[in-house]
């Protein structure tokens, strides 16, 4: 049997030839991201920069590294469905997928990754991190002036973001596995209490060292967990059965 390795080394070479299509989305990204950041950065100083803190920067540097970084990461995020698309043809060809995917359907489940991260960074940004906030706003000190560097703050925002616009996508990987014959639904049943253990050990190392920010991160996981496993279990009875012959 293969190493893992040696099968990173087969889907590297695979996606060789692709490369420069990868790169082209990354770099469009980052450099279209990148014009638009001042005005980005100062809606969400308005909208989820606590009443009475104020942000600072303590580098020459820390805006312009800021703003390298954001766009470097969207570039990152726009080339990333297109990795996935030839690591799935590689995939295919590799490991025999039982049930491969039409295009149609390949389509149809781009799109509902694409909305259900849209719908995880809106939850993120509208309703959980003002609560997280907001809590750890409070919970500061009486008498303590709240002056956050902008590069954490926003770094703070980008993180929590990122991590629940994924945990939204978590349904979209179990049904893909699953209808892809890569994963039993029996073994992700079997495996559940421990994989919840993981998303608690992830949600601690992710985020800061308060229970809330891990809870918050925790349970769209573990939700979106049960979800996948169900939506999985229902396409897997409906999947129509071949016609005896007569």
């Amino acid at each position: 049997m293969a190493s893992i390795s040696e099968e990173l080394g087969y889907i590297l070479v695979a996606i060789k030839r692709k490369i420069m299509l990868i790169l082209a989305v990354a770099f469009a990204g980052f450099f279209l991201s990148f014009q638009f950041l001042n005005p980005v950065l100062e809606r969400i100083k308005q909208d989820l920069l606590p009443e009475g803190a104020t942000l600072i920067y303590i580098s020459p540097v820390e805006v312009i590294m800021l703003k390298l970084r954001i766009a470097m990461i969207t570039g990152i995020i726009l080339a990333t469905p297109v990795v996935c698309y030839y690591v799935y043809k590689t995939l295919k060809v590799r490991f025999g997928i039982k049930n491969p995917m039409k295009k149609s359907h390949l389509v149809l489940l781009l799109s509902s990754a694409i909305s259900l991260f849209i719908a995880g960074i809106s939850y993120s940004y509208f309703l959980m991190l003002p609560i997280v906030l907001s809590y750890l706003h409070y919970m500061s000190p009486e008498g303590v002036a709240a002056t956050y560097s902008i590069h954490e703050f926003i770094s703070f925002v980008i993180l929590l973001t990122l991590i629940l616009g994924i945990s939204f996508e978590l349904p979209i990987v179990i049904v893909f596995a699953v209808h892809s014959g890569l994963v039993q639904i029996d073994t992700l049943r079997e495996y559940r209490r421990y994989v919840i253990v993981a998303m608690f050990v992830l949600a601690a190392f992710f985020t800061p060292p308060d229970v809330v920010s891990q809870l918050i991160v925790a349970f769209p996981l573990v939700i979106f967990y049960e979800v996948g496993i169900i939506i999985a279990s229902i396409i897997t009875k409906r999947r129509p059965v071949p016609l005896q012959a007569s």
